[in-house]
């Protein structure tokens, strides 16, 4: 059995949830002895390094002298790949941005539908492309069983053609917490953020409960790690609400994340919609404390393994906030977390994809 491996991602981020993904799965399908190669002609992503070279087809530009031409180039690249490049299987870790038109057997994973909620966001044509896509593969890997139903309800997609393969979680290292202090970056204790700001990740509930959080304890800061430079809006808004000093954007590798995990006084995640939460199951494995709002995939994958604020409701959050921050409680059950971390790990994650791959080739 020969894989292809696709991202199309790989050559747009340095880092990401999704590039995580994509070299986790890689890595431990390697060392289950996996004939693979994965596919990146160009490449700015970071974790691509962590891959043998010998497994990898492309070269690592950390800057793009010229974006238009080496993202021409990248997919011309892409399309001969998998054309010519001895395989069974082509695994498109993420949406590509061509039609694959080959007989070789075709899996995609499916990782949210978020664009699919947000379609007002979005024009019809993107769409239209996305279902073409979908109608041109042999079968799907969702990572929650609410993106199966989703990838269902959209797409009208066979049931026998999805199959459910959760993320893992990565071993992940600290970095000496020593400079940091000196830094200056742990002289308060924080809440720790994750991730984009986008509408649907609802920052700004956060916001406004950690305003009324800090008339009572100024001692608080909050982190917010990964997505977008804060933006002049956001920055008028966080004055309107009198914490634009307490509110800090970092960046960094993997080992910083694991030490932002490590210190933080809690984790907060107010998205309305996600497709698995891979930053909760890090969280768990880094011990934080978790505080979430009410969704129905953390409640199936995650349950009482973290606390929860009712859904969108402002007055609980800063409820929670105050049990958990300010009062130091937290209601998580131990052995929930431990199941987990059990059934979500990228052995089992690269196990249950091996299944997929013997079942699409014999179809």
């Amino acid at each position: 059995m020969q894989v292809l491996l696709f991202n199309s991602q790989f050559f747009h981020q340095k880092y990401g949830g999704v590039s995580r993904y994509s070299a986790c799965l890689a890595n431990e399908l390697i060392k289950k002895k996996i004939d693979l190669k994965v596919i990146s002609p160009i490449y700015k992503n970071n974790y691509l390094k962590e891959i043998n070279k010998t497994n990898i087809c492309g070269i690592h530009l950390p800057k793009y002298p010229n974006l238009k031409l080496l993202r021409f180039f990248n997919n011309v690249l892409v399309n001969f790949c998998k054309k010519n490049l001895n395989a069974n299987i082509i695994h498109n870790l993420y949406y590509p941005e061509k039609l694959d038109i080959n007989p070789k057997k075709k899996i995609l994973t499916i990782h949210d539908t978020i664009h699919e909620k947000y379609k007002n966001l979005y024009k019809a044509d993107y769409f239209n492309f996305r279902k073409k896509i979908i109608e041109n593969m042999d079968m799907f890997i969702c990572v929650s069983q609410n993106t199966k139903g989703d990838l269902i309800n959209f797409y009208n997609v066979d049931e026998n053609k999805i199959n459910v393969v959760p993320h893992g979680y990565e071993h992940l290292t600290n970095i000496q917490t020593q400079n940091l202090k000196k830094s200056g970056i742990f002289e308060k204790p924080f809440i720790l953020y994750v991730g984009g700001r986008y509408k649907y990740k609802n920052f700004k509930l956060l916001a406004k409960a950690y305003s009324k959080i800090n008339q009572i304890n100024n001692n608080f800061n909050i982190i917010c790690y990964g997505g977008e430079n804060i933006s002049i809006d956001e920055l008028r808004f966080f004055k309107k609400l009198k914490i634009d000093t307490k509110v800090f954007k970092l960046n960094g590798n993997d080992s910083f994340l694991k030490t932002l995990y490590e210190n933080c006084s809690l984790y907060v995640s107010t998205s309305e919609y996600e497709g698995f939460g891979l930053t909760i199951l890090e969280a768990i494995y880094s011990n934080c404390k978790i505080l979430s709002n009410d969704i129905g995939v953390f409640r199936k994958i995650y349950n009482n393994s973290i606390n929860y604020f009712e859904f969108n409701n402002l007055d609980h959050l800063i409820f929670q906030l105050k049990d958990l921050l300010l009062d130091e409680k937290n209601y998580a059950v131990d052995h929930e977390r431990k199941r987990v971390l059990q059934n979500n790990s990228w052995d089992n994650a690269a196990n249950m994809t091996k299944k997929v791959y013997e079942i699409v080739s014999n179809t």
